[in-house]
């Protein structure tokens, strides 16, 4: 599916568990700096009233492509996308929660996740990347058994992937964050890597009086 307003050289984009969208903030800037000649986001899917509202201002687009809750989601009225974007709940999963899990038996938040598997099974198009975020602690003993059943789902579905934990200070930011990425690639024919961070050279600065 083509649409007229935009070439086959924009990258359509589709964001879930959006916030205020930081992921669209990367592609803004991959295409000032001409690495890509340009995106669209068809949708993203939100419920907190104020983050749909900073969304919108932040990225300049109507309320209307706001599709609300992932469990009201259907597949097959998705829009193509080339890419998904899933950040998906991570309270039930970080050492700062309570630690509940994901597995589909759970019903947390942080099982929300498995909406996004739900939708790749049901859309007639699968996008050709899907990207997943979290905390670093998903790839811990207690959560390992469901994040290899999560990424054999993907696996079935015609995906090969590639995850890695990222740690912000290695890419020019002033904060230790380690954040886990899941890369998956529909019909994938060529190997993946993982860009290497060079460190950090800004510095915080602190004032007390």
């Amino acid at each position: 599916m083509t649409n007229k307003n935009y070439s086959e050289s924009t990258i359509r984009v589709g964001i879930f568990f959006s916030g205020i969208g930081a992921p669209e903030k990367a592609f803004q800037k991959l295409k000032e700096e001409k690495i890509i000649k340009d995106y669209r986001i068809e949708f993203f899917s939100e419920i907190d009233k104020n983050s749909i509202k900073s969304y919108c201002a932040v990225h300049n687009v109507d309320e209307s492509i706001n599709i609300g809750s992932i469990t009201e989601i259907k597949g097959n009225e998705l829009p193509y996308c080339d890419i998904w974007i899933g950040g998906f709940p991570c309270q039930d999963i970080s050492c700062a929660g309570k630690m509940k899990g994901f597995d589909l038996k759970s019903s947390t938040r942080s099982s929300l996740g498995w909406e996004m598997i739900r939708l790749l099974r049901e859309v007639k198009n699968k996008p050709r990347y899907v990207i997943f975020e979290n905390v670093e602690n998903i790839t811990s003993k207690p959560f390992r058994e469901t994040l290899s059943l999560f990424k054999q789902d993907l696996i079935n579905l015609g995906y090969t992937l590639y995850d890695k934990v990222l740690d912000a200070t290695k890419y020019d930011m002033p904060q230790t964050r380690k954040r886990y990425f899941l890369v998956a690639i529909l019909d994938n024919k060529k190997v993946f890597t993982f860009a290497e961070g060079n460190g950090c050279r800004k510095k915080i600065n602190r004032f007390f009086r």
